[in-house]
């Protein structure tokens, strides 16, 4: 082979590929052209192992210098700024992150050998390397902090589009209400009173499962309603709704006060400075203590009116539609106050609020209109996607041809599902809208380049021994599929993993049996359907198809599988000690010897462990237990016993045999020892 062929393989130069050679044991000369083909096999691993080498002679020198500089020295090297970037970062990004010319950074890039243009996307790998040869500190943004990341990013976009209007185009609208609270509180209930509908029964088992967008009318003034879900898994859905609303409603049902998703709810609508009233639910049941919830409102520092504070208390019982109306009285006198208003002349901006695939219909999103007018016609641009409207309809699933500030409309017409939490603008620029989603497009798919890491190969091996549960997900909205994906992080445990090889919106169909039959996994269907060849074909290939309707029966089937995955562990019990006093036989497998249980108790059928001088002469199993010449399964302390030793016969008088028990025990799911 050519040395520079050679060379280029190993990604050195030749003059140092053949400089190294020799001190790798290679009799090659300096100024060699070609190397045996015989040798270069040997030549690659002896390069490759001297780089491990180095690696870790480097690490242990770090680690030497670190111990050998005392607190001082290290205050007085200079602080290296801390800069946090996701998994994946976008060029012109980084730089804007580092706070130097995208130039620069490029450069940086074509020193390591990645030709990379402002737009391309590299792995944080790559991105910390070139962060660190530049100055900086580079840490990676967990899951949490890269989702309140690109929320930020939106919201800041959304205020500047809001904000940017003049005072003389602005008229009053209908304020956002967002109901919130803890799981079977009753806000689908309150919802159901307060729109005369049988909402709750379309639920599955009676959870909101969905961001639901709802409007009423009061005294000729619209309302609009977000109704959220109260189960822990829709965490994140929460969080958005209380982003897009203008008042909050928070249900505590006063038989049972504030639980856990209500402390959460009132964190979020305080931390968005949301004017809020407290819906005292369930007034009619028996065990209802309005005081009671009051009493706790104050201990986290909400004080109602009526005990001298400022928040709104208003007792309620959806069931029996009691006081719903002075509930809508206290929205809209909250929302006169806060005057909400908007320009409904402007081209509209709202919020994707939901999204799914529907079969019949294609992409299907639910939009909050928070400025403007959204008119059938109209081009729109929101996230990696855009399109045309080609139907609205209403939360009846009534047509409409426009609809105003703080109208919840479903549209179709885009090319692709948009994501939740997206910002719509309508924009008659046909250039900017193919320029965005060209753009957004390109971003998306094209795979992140990465340096090399080859001691990461271990790692990567050590990870795929541990047994694993591979799962394709499909349901049929984004915000469902968030919530899982959210809640499948949590499920940690050093000895089994979880992998979503697969997720998507929309019924399952043969790709996804033939993805999960290669990855030998199982398909989550979460209120989507299966179409009949795919349901055939998972029959064949005896993939599994489990179908949800709740999504914690959902998440519980996955936990539950995930522990049978777990090895069992053996549990010792020391149970006793007896002290040899006489040996009565002895034969190939075993003896029979009498002695006195000196601590504990003895139980038949039990490991004894033989002690001399304090060290472990050998092992065997009690397969027999005599007391007073009687059978007997347990003899206590101070009592003398016979005792049948099934081991090797070395037991000698004076011997202790310490008894314990094993059982096996399937470990917990999630612990870490």
């Amino acid at each position: 082979m050519n040395a520079t062929e050679l060379a280029r393989r190993l990604k050195m130069n030749t003059k140092e590929l053949l400089a190294k050679l020799p001190e790798l044991g290679f009799d090659i000369g300096k100024r060699a052209i070609k190397v045996d083909d015989k040798l270069v096999d040997k030549i690659i691993m002896a390069v490759e192992e001297d780089r491990r080498q180095k690696k870790i002679e480097q690490k242990e020198k770090q680690v030497k210098e670190v111990k050998l500089h005392d607190k001082d020295a290290q205050a007085d090297e200079p602080n290296k700024m801390e800069i946090k970037i996701p998994e994946v970062v976008v060029v012109k990004d980084l730089a804007e992150k580092l706070s130097l010319p995208v130039t620069k950074v490029i450069a940086e890039l074509m020193k390591n050998g990645i030709m990379s243009s402002l737009n391309e996307r590299i792995d944080f790998e790559t991105a910390s390397i070139i962060g660190e040869d530049l100055g900086f500190k580079i840490s990676k943004l967990n899951a949490e902090e890269t989702a309140a990341q690109a929320q930020i990013v939106q919201d800041v976009k959304l205020k500047e589009i809001l904000n940017n209007e003049s005072q003389n185009n602005l008229v009053s609208r209908p304020p956002v209400v967002i109901v919130m609270g803890h799981v079977d509180h009753g806000k689908t209930k309150l919802l159901d009173a307060i729109r005369e509908t049988n909402m709750v029964d379309k639920e599955s088992g009676g959870i909101t499962q969905h961001i639901g967008a709802y409007q009423v009318e009061k005294e000729n003034k619209k309302i609009t309603f977000l109704d959220t879900p109260g189960h822990e898994a829709f965490k994140s859905m929460r969080a958005r709704g209380s982003k897009i609303a203008d008042v909050a409603i928070i249900v505590v049902a006063a038989d049972e006060g504030l639980k856990p998703q209500t402390l959460e709810v009132i964190d979020l609508v305080q931390k968005e400075n949301l004017p809020f009233v407290i819906a005292i639910n369930k007034i009619d049941k028996e065990g209802a203590d309005i005081d009671r919830v009051k009493k706790e409102l104050s201990e986290i520092n909400i004080i109602p009116e009526d005990w001298g504070g400022k928040a709104i208390c208003v007792p309620i019982s959806a069931k029996q539609k009691l006081n719903i109306p002075e509930l809508l009285d206290t929205v809209l006198l909250v929302a006169d106050m806060e005057e909400f208003k908007a320009n409904p002349k402007r081209d509209a901006v709202g919020t994707i609020i939901e999204s799914h695939i529907d079969k019949a219909e294609g992409p299907v999103a639910t939009i909050l209109i928070q400025s403007g007018t959204l008119r059938i016609g109209d081009m729109i641009v929101t996230g990696q996607t855009a399109g045309k409207i080609k139907a609205m309809r209403n939360y009846l699933n009534q047509d409409l041809k426009e609809a105003g500030p703080s109208t919840p409309v479903k549209i179709l017409g885009l090319k692709h599902s948009p994501e939740v939490g997206d910002i719509v603008e309508v924009t008659k620029d046909r250039k900017k809208i193919k320029l965005i989603v060209k753009q957004n497009n390109y971003q998306k798919s094209m795979p992140a380049p990465k340096l090399d890491q080859p001691d990461q190969g271990e790692e990567d091996e050590e990870r795929a021994e541990i047994p694993a549960l591979n799962i394709t997900l499909k349901t049929d909205v984004l915000g469902s599929q968030e919530a899982l994906l959210e809640t499948f992080e949590k499920f940690k445990d050093p000895e089994v993993k979880l992998n979503v090889i697969k997720k998507g919106l929309g019924n399952i169909t043969d790709v996804d049996v033939l993805d999960s039959q290669t990855a030998k996994g199982i398909i989550l269907a979460f209120r989507v359907k299966t179409v009949a060849s795919a349901e055939e074909l998972a029959r064949d290939t005896k993939v599994p198809i489990l179908y949800f309707d709740i999504i914690y029966k959902l998440l519980e089937e996955v936990e539950e599988r995930l522990k049978k995955l777990l090895s069992p562990q053996i549990v010792r019990t020391e149970l006793g000690k007896i002290l040899v006093l006489a040996i009565f036989k002895t034969n190939k497998d075993g003896m029979i010897l009498g002695g006195r249980v000196m601590e504990g108790r003895v139980k038949n059928q039990t490991k004894i462990k033989v002690i001399r001088n304090g060290a472990i002469v050998t092992r065997g199993d009690l397969i027999g237990l005599q007391s007073g010449k009687e059978e007997v399964t347990e003899v206590l302390q101070g009592q003398e016993c016979g005792l049948r030793f099934k081991g090797r016969g070395v037991i000698e008088v004076n011997d202790t045999l310490e008894i314990y028990e094993e059982k096996m025990q399937t470990k917990k799911f999630g612990a870490k020892d």
